[in-house]
């Protein structure tokens, strides 16, 4: 029997408290100790010394790491920002740390897709045959990710989403809660699709959507560097 791992979660606010829960029905799952939650660490130095659903918040992101460098500690980074949660998740990557992949055992993935380290998995999600999931995605709850999809290195997919048959959702793009993506479409680098919306065609990179059929609400040049994708 392996050893549990230590796990220290980046980011105490929602998506955190998300990312503990699914740590926690690991374990129970399990019926032992698979992730050890040793800490959460937060940018906002108000937080330090308070709890997240009873696991300490150790200090910032850059305290935590100094913390714990050249240790076996994993981190999931759980920032519902797509930019903030790219950021901090190359920074711990070139501190050293291994990033870990959290599914809930709810969900459903099927033995020939790909879900990459640091991506979190919600309850009751399923990802279908052969669809490649990235690097620190985050998939929320009751999500479906069709047969051969592709959804790149920090994309988020929000309650509901339904990314069908062969579509691509690139990197950082965002997919507000219940949106739908009709089959083989691709959704742009940095792209933002509002919740309920249904995509029937291609989106352009840093494009935002909005309405069934979705329609552009934004272009590129209104979406600078820290709009939320």
């Amino acid at each position: 029997m392996s050893a549990p791992k230590q796990l220290i979660i980046v980011g105490a606010g929602g998506a955190g408290a998300e990312a503990l829960w699914v740590a926690r029905r690991i374990n129970q799952a399990a019926g032992r100790l698979i992730w050890d939650l040793v800490g959460v660490a937060d940018d906002n130095p108000a937080r330090t010394g308070q709890e997240l659903d009873g696991v300490p918040v150790v200090g910032t992101a850059a305290q935590a790491m100094a913390r714990w460098r050249e240790q076996d500690i994993r981190f999931l980074c759980a920032i519902g920002n797509n930019r903030q949660r790219q950021r901090l998740a190359e920074a711990w990557e070139a501190a050293g740390f291994a990033a870990a992949a959290l599914v809930d055992p709810s969900a459903i993935v099927a033995d020939t897709a790909v879900v990459g380290p640091g991506t979190y998995v919600g309850p009751l999600s399923i990802v279908a045959p052969h669809a490649v999931v990235g690097r620190h995605v985050l998939i929320n709850t009751h999500v479906g990710v069709g047969h051969h999809a592709v959804i790149a290195d920090f994309a988020q997919l929000c309650p509901g989403v339904r990314v069908n048959g062969g579509c691509k959702v690139d990197k950082g793009a965002f997919l507000g809660s219940n949106a739908v993506v009709h089959p083989g479409q691709t959704i742009g680098e940095g792209a933002s699709i509002g919740a309920n919306s249904f995509v029937i065609r291609s989106v352009k990179p840093r494009f935002s959507m909005l309405g069934v059929p979705a329609r552009i609400v934004s272009r590129p040049a209104e979406n600078g560097p820290d709009a939320q994708t």
